[in-house]
Formats: structure tokens, C-alpha cells, sequence
């Protein structure tokens, strides 16, 4: 697919597709509507607010056009976005869109020949297709925008440098990357939480105590590269992990992180939906890793030299042993 038809995909394709999974169900069950339909939904699943058809189309329309506006802007755009910009606009964009033309449809037919809207229930299985549908077209609007051109601001050019070792001789290089601002918001969460379920819903407060745990993860990662690839650990446990393996990598190098490239701090992007990643602590040393397949990650780390000189002679390693095999 060339860069025009995923462009027309991205504006026309997905916001098309998504209006009519909305628009098609309201259209087609319009009339048997009530004269006021519920909007809003109790813990219980029970409605608790409403709004007359026409209010409602108003609402999602809004939020349908301003979420696909994002994906036109992206799609439309004469100018390159920064490589992390454009999927995480054309996702929120997408994701949004597809929750407005969801709540649409799952009125017109849930609600189709209610008398009242109090008699209206939520169905866990309309809410799980409702939320699974608007990532998956959040992902398939990311995953586009990821393959149109980029500015890329650190676009590797340089001969990559090696570490001088002996035949057989194997190293490793591992190092531990700290910092606070992830215990400091990993604390307001957990202190919003416990606030929340004390005085409000419970199960935001669980939902906030977990992004909590979540948060403070990244307080503390190692780095370790040798033969076998590069391996980050998170947190005091070393879990969760991400490894790319020795022979996805092409080469490595010593770059410096600026965290608005990237889409800010923590774990920014996704190697499969956006083709460009990265574990972001800190502005300042970085190491960037360019794999074989087109995609880009990346980890703040001190003296990154070590590990990227030692990257890039294993691979060579590796490519010298399958060309003899």
C-alpha cells in the first residue's frame, strides 16, 4: 500500500467505518425508540440519566468529529509530525470516535422498543465489544500513521561502534537507572485511591490503586545487554520485562533522550502498533537501538557507549557465523 492509500485509509477508511457502525444502527431502529433514552449508568448497571434521541446523536456526533478531526489532521498533514505523534494522535482520535459511535449503537439496539428508558439494562458483553471495538480501531488508526513519514530528529547515519573483544571472548554490560518522580506519583495515586473508595466508588479506587503499583515500576530498571540481546528489568523485582533478542537488532548506538520526541516519560509508544519505542526516565544519555525490521527502540542509560559498542559486535558476530553456517 502506497503512502496516498494509507493516507485516504486513515482519513476516509476508518472515520468512515466507524460513522457508519454508529449512524447505520441509530438510522435503522430510530422509531422504536422511546421518547427519552438513558445515557448514563450506575455501578449496578442500572441507568441513572437521560436524554432525548436527538441530544444524544448531538453529543456523540461532537465527539465523533473531534476524534476523527485527529485522524484527518494526521492523514492530511503537509508537514511531518515527530515520529511518536502521529499514532498516539491518530489512536486517541480513533479510540474516541469508536466510543461515541459505540454508546450510538448500543442505544438504538438496546433501547429498541422500550417504553420507558428506565427499563434500559447495560450489557457486559455490549460493554466488552463496545471498548474491545474502539481499541481495535484506535490500534488499526495508530498502526497507519506509524508507516507515514516522520521527522525523524536522531536518524542514525553514523558508523556504528564496535567493541574490540577476542574470538570466543563474551562480555556483558549492565546498569541500573533510578528515579523519583514515579514514587512521587505512585504515591498521590495510591493516596487518591484510598480517598475515592472511602468516599466514592470503590472499584475507581481499585482501578487507581493498581495504576498506582503500575506507576512505581519504573522507579528503578536494569539494563543488561550481552550475547543474547538487551533485557530491561522494571522495578525491585525485575518484573515485568522487555528483551530484544541479539538477532532482531541491526545496530546500536549512544543517542541523547529528549522525552517530548518520544511522548514524554515511562513506556512511550509500542513496537508493534507504532514501530517506535521507548523506556523514558530522564532527558539526557540514551541508547537507541535500530532493529533489522524498520522499528526503533530506545532506553534512557547512563554511559550507553559500553552497551551499544558491545550490541553491535555480537550482531556482527552473528551475522558472520550465519554466513559461514
Amino acid at each position: 500500500m502506497n503512502e496516498w492509500a494509507r493516507r485516504l485509509a486513515l482519513g476516509a477508511g476508518i472515520p468512515l467505518a466507524i460513522v457508519a457502525a454508529g449512524l447505520v444502527p441509530y438510522l435503522a431502529f430510530r422509531s422504536d425508540l422511546p421518547e427519552r433514552v438513558a445515557s448514563h449508568y450506575g455501578v449496578s448497571g442500572q441507568p441513572d440519566g437521560s436524554m432525548t434521541p436527538e441530544q444524544l446523536l448531538l453529543v456523540v456526533g461532537v465527539m465523533m468529529v473531534l476524534g476523527l478531526g485527529m485522524c484527518a489532521v494526521v492523514a492530511l498533514g503537509r508537514h511531518r509530525f515527530q515520529p511518536m505523534v502521529a499514532p498516539a494522535m491518530s489512536f486517541i482520535g480513533a479510540f474516541i470516535a469508536g466510543l461515541a459511535a459505540g454508546i450510538l449503537a448500543m442505544t438504538a439496539i438496546g433501547q429498541r422498543g422500550l417504553e420507558q428508558w428506565q427499563d434500559a439494562t447495560l450489557s457486559p458483553w455490549a460493554l466488552i465489544l463496545w471498548v474491545g471495538g474502539s481499541l481495535i480501531a484506535g490500534a488499526a488508526a495508530a498502526r497507519i500513521a506509524s508507516t507515514l513519514p516522520s521527522d525523524d530528529l536522531d536518524d542514525a547515519g553514523d558508523i556504528p561502534p564496535v567493541m574490540d573483544l577476542a574470538p570466543g571472548e563474551q562480555v556483558f554490560s549492565t546498569a541500573t537507572v533510578s528515579a523519583r518522580w514515579p514514587l512521587m506519583l505512585g504515591l498521590v495515586n495510591l493516596i487518591l485511591a484510598l480517598v475515592v473508595t472511602a468516599l466514592a466508588e470503590p472499584w475507581i479506587g481499585m482501578f487507581l490503586m493498581l495504576a498506582a503499583i503500575a506507576v512505581t515500576t519504573f522507579s528503578r530498571i536494569r539494563v543488561t545487554a550481552d550475547h543474547t540481546g538487551l533485557t530491561v528489568r522494571y522495578g525491585f523485582l525485575g518484573w515485568p520485562r522487555t528483551s530484544v533478542p541479539i538477532h532482531r537488532i541491526a545496530t546500536a548506538r549512544a543517542i541523547e533522550v529528549r522525552p517530548s520526541e518520544w511522548g514524554g516519560w515511562g513506556y512511550r509508544g509500542n513496537l508493534t502498533l507504532m514501530n517506535r519505542a521507548a523506556v523514558v526516565l530522564r532527558a539526557g544519555p540514551g541508547l537507541r537501538l535500530d532493529l533489522k525490521d524498520g522499528k526503533i527502540f530506545a532506553i534512557t542509560i547512563d554511559t550507553p557507549e559500553t552497551p551499544a559498542q558491545l550490541l553491535n559486535t555480537e550482531t556482527s558476530r552473528l551475522e558472520r557465523t550465519q554466513g559461514h553456517a
